[in-house]
Order: structure tokens, then C-alpha cells, then sequence
């Protein structure tokens, strides 16, 4: 059996276990194809952090299950988060699937499809990425130690190991010579990076890293995600300031604003460190944007809780913002807590607090219309005859879309000014290539 198809779910950081896999894939033979109707063998890489992902990977579990009835495929396995936590389950409930791998488990794989694999020192140094060919995500460390109450990622990544230095920018190198422009550092919050490496205090180590990722000739722009907000100091603050590749782009899950409700998420800090770190971010980097992640129907959300977190919103107007409903995991402290929400107490709260977010997010973009930014081109869209970009202040993939009329190259950065806008989309016409 020689051709694969990847199917990755879920994060950015379960997306860089997909792309260590392809890579060693393609490094034993191994045809990676885009269908998965022809493939004889199928990878479905899964998440597994809330239900809706659980239902997501369920869905496209038994959809490939169907292709070993009705296509090519001989080989199904399953990866990731959702059988690092129900391999049993799994197991007994799917029957069509091969195989059963968490997210420690991806060499037991490689060991099944080719058993005299010898496993890479560092699989992420021969990943083959599956984002657009100019932007790629950068893992510099896995795992977590902050204990959330409400959070499955240390029972599932265990507990917080940075990467090697070393190892980091060797990577980002090989990235930068493959034609990257623009690297995105990812892990479950960077703050704690280098702690357990004994390489400093607070966010001394990360600085360092960022530092030295600056210099690496090819990249342009440079664009950490997942920063938790009570280690986030003035330190952190000015350095960014201080690096011209540094996207003027906070990624800060904040979760709530209620103070009662932050201590039983277990999160820290106070809905007043909350005003303060986004109002010092807004005063030393010139243009920031913040975006943040926000939790409805947490155990024991009143009603004034929930109504703090939307005067929170609206006070801060922050740019971008998603969110959750609360999902009670087996195995966390919040799902066992008193005074579970209904799932339309839930449902109607997600929903008010969306319809703020859209009132600000289309004003943020109205004030736009007329400026001049750059961009880089990810994508064009054949359906609707515009090219997809983002701009510095953009996550692409995530947040809203720089839309450009006729076919444009991917990965082709230009000078656009923006002429029209939605609620979370802007138009844009070029000023110059």
C-alpha cells in the first residue's frame, strides 16, 4: 500500500502532528494524495477537547469507515486526542477502524505500516506542512501545567515540555529556505516556555526565542499564538514593541471576565488585570490587535456574571473574538461542580454575546475603508473570483478575510487599500505589487 490520505482535525498544535507524520510518510515512500476516494490507506488525525470535535472526528470516522466498502481504502487508523482518551471505547464502538493511536503513539504507527522505521530524534525537523506554502506553524513546546478546571489538555499532552532551542530555530531555518515568510510559534500558552529547560524566569526564555526567530533572514512576520494573559508583563509588552517582524497581534484567551467565574476556571488574575494588561498592550504597541476566546455556560454562570462578561466586551472592544459553549469533560473538576447550565441557557448566551461581537467587529472593520496595508495572498477562490488574503493584523484561517477581486498567486505579498467591509470580512484593491 503506497498512497495516504491525511485527514487533520482540530488545532494548529494536533495540525503539526499531522504534518510530522506526512513528512516521514513521504520520507519512506509513502504517495500522500488530496483524495481520499483513491487512498489505500487513511490517517484521520482527531481532537477531542470539546463535543463538538468529538462529533466532528466521530463523523469523518464513519465516513471513511464507508470507503473501505466502497473505494480504495485497506487501512484505516485513527490518531490524535480522541483515542488518547477513549482508545477502549473507540475500540469496541468502531469496529471498521485498524487502529487505534494517541497523541504519544504516532511511532506505533509508523512501526505498523513500515516496522523497520526507525523513529526521527525530532519528526517536526522533516515535517511537510499543510498550510499555504508562505505562513507555517512553529510548535515550540507541547503539554500544559496551568490545570484549567474545565481543561482535557494536560490528561491528554501530560505536562509542559518546551522544545530545544536549538532544535526551534534549526526548524524555522529550514522553513524560512522553503520559502516561508511568515512563521506562527504556537504551543498551549508560551509563556511557560523554557521553564522546565531551566533557561529563566517568567518571559525571559520566550524573549529569547523570539529574539533569535527575528533574525532568521526570510522572514517577514512572526506571529505567536496562545499567550496567557496573567503572565503576560511589560517586559513582554515592550520587547514586542521593540521587533519590527513581531505582528502587532495579541492572541490572549481570556475566557471570561467575571472574577468568580475566572477562580473556578482556575485561569488567575482579576477582571481589573484583565483591563489593565489589554489597556498597556493598546498604549505600547501602536495599532494591536486582541484576540481572545471567551467561555459561555460555565457552571454556576448567573445571569450577572454573564452580563459582566458582555460589559467586559463591550468596554474593551476587543477585535477579535470567539467563542464556547462549556462542554463538561470526563476527568476535569468542572464537570462535576453543582449548578450545570442547560444547553439553551448555553446556546442563547453564545448567541448574545456573538451578536455583540459582530457590532463591534464591523465597526473595527468599517474604520478601516481607506486604509493602505499589506498582505500576503493565501489562496484564490475559484467559486466566487476572489483572491483570500491577510494582513499583520490577521490569523489567517481564523479571522476575517481580505478579499481581492481576479486570480492572484498565493504567497504573492502586496499593497492593497481597503475599499468596503462586513461585519468581519474587508474588500480590498491593489496599490501596489
Amino acid at each position: 500500500m503506497t498512497t495516504l490520505y491525511l485527514h487533520n482535525l482540530g488545532c494548529s498544535k494536533n495540525q503539526v502532528d499531522g504534518e510530522a507524520f506526512a513528512g516521514w510518510a513521504a520520507l519512506q515512500g509513502i504517495e500522500l494524495i488530496d483524495a481520499a476516494e483513491e487512498a489505500e490507506i487513511i490517517v484521520i488525525n482527531t481532537c477531542a477537547f470539546i463535543d463538538a470535535a468529538k462529533d466532528e472526528a466521530i463523523d469523518a470516522i464513519l465516513a471513511a469507515g464507508q470507503l473501505k466498502e466502497t473505494a480504495r481504502c485497506q487501512r484505516l487508523y485513527v490518531c490524535g486526542c480522541f483515542p488518547q482518551r477513549f482508545k477502549e471505547e473507540l475500540q469496541a464502538e468502531l469496529p471498521a477502524v485498524d487502529g487505534f493511536y494517541g497523541v504519544q503513539e504516532w511511532s506505533d504507527l509508523q512501526n505498523q505500516l513500515k516496522p523497520e522505521t526507525t523513529a526521527a530524534a525530532d519528526p517536526l525537523l522533516h515535517r511537510i506542512i499543510g498550510t499555504p506554502g508562505h505562513y507555517a506553524y512553529l510548535r515550540i513546546a507541547d503539554g500544559c501545567n496551568r490545570g484549567c478546571t474545565y481543561c482535557v489538555i494536560p490528561q491528554i499532552r501530560g505536562k509542559y515540555h518546551s522544545r530545544p532551542p536549538e532544535n526551534i530555530i534549526w526548524e524555522a531555518q529550514l522553513l524560512a529556505a522553503n520559502g516561508v515568510k511568515e512563521l506562527l510559534p504556537v504551543a498551549q500558552e508560551l509563556n511557560s516556555y523554557g521553564h522546565d529547560l531551566n533557561a529563566g524566569h517568567k518571559n525571559k526564555p520566550l524573549i529569547d526565542l523570539l529574539g533569535r526567530l527575528g533574525q532568521i533572514d526570510g522572514i517577514e512576520w512572526i506571529r505567536p499564538l496562545y499567550l496567557h494573559p496573567p503572565a503576560c508583563d511589560e517586559e513582554l509588552l515592550i520587547f514586542w514593541a521593540s521587533q519590527p517582524k513581531l505582528c502587532p497581534y495579541l492572541d490572549l484567551p481570556i475566557e471570561h471576565a467575571s472574577d468568580r467565574m475566572l477562580r473556578a476556571m482556575g485561569r488567575g488574575g482579576s477582571q481589573k488585570q484583565l483591563r489593565q494588561l489589554l489597556e498597556t498592550a493598546r498604549s505600547l504597541i501602536p495599532g494591536v490587535v486582541i484576540r481572545t476566546s471567551m467561555i459561555v455556560g460555565f457552571p454556576g454562570e448567573t445571569d450577572a456574571d454573564f452580563e459582566e462578561l458582555l460589559s467586559f466586551v463591550a468596554a474593551m472592544e476587543i477585535a477579535r473574538l470567539g467563542s464556547f459553549q462549556y462542554s463538561p469533560e470526563d476527568g476535569t473538576p468542572a464537570a462535576l461542580l453543582p449548578d450545570q447550565i442547560p444547553d439553551e441557557v448555553k446556546a442563547e448566551r453564545q448567541t448574545r454575546l456573538m451578536e455583540l461581537q459582530a457590532d463591534i467587529s464591523e465597526e473595527r472593520c468599517l474604520a478601516r475603508v481607506g486604509q493602505v496595508a499589506e498582505v500576503f495572498v493565501d489562496f484564490y477562490e475559484k467559486e466566487t473570483g476572489y483572491s483570500i488574503a491577510h494582513s499583520r493584523l490577521e490569523l489567517p484561517d481564523l479571522d476575517g478575510e481580505i478579499l481581492i477581486q481576479g486570480e492572484l498567486q498565493a504567497g504573492s505579498k502586496l499593497k492593497v487599500r481597503f475599499t468596503s467591509a462586513t461585519e468581519y470580512d474587508l474588500f480590498a484593491e491593489i496599490v501596489d505589487a
